[in-house]
């Protein structure tokens, strides 16, 4: 019985340089950004324990919901809240 070679596996040509060329001029698409101004994103953001403690303080003072143990505002609802204000007091001044 004679050893053989297993079969060989179909083997990727490598592109030529004119191919690799047309691909790279063809380019890609633009991102297109969302049309609905309403659509939610998500946002990182990185605060200093300083900070998260004053808003902390002012969120306290908050009223609470009758009975509950939480404050009467998430962190996240706050900062959102600051946001729009922001917004709002910035676009008065043009």
């Amino acid at each position: 019985m004679a050893l053989t070679l297993p079969p060989q596996r179909n083997k990727k040509k490598e592109p030529t340089e004119a191919e690799i060329e047309a691909v790279i001029s063809k380019g890609g698409a633009v991102a297109k950004p969302d049309s609905d101004p309403e659509t939610i994103r998500h946002v990182s953001a990185r605060l200093t324990d300083g900070i998260i403690r004053q808003i902390d303080a002012l969120r306290s003072r908050r009223p609470r919901k009758m009975g509950s143990p939480k404050m009467g505002v998430s962190l996240r609802d706050w900062i959102v809240e600051a946001v729009l204000e922001k917004l709002e007091r910035d676009s008065k001044g043009k």
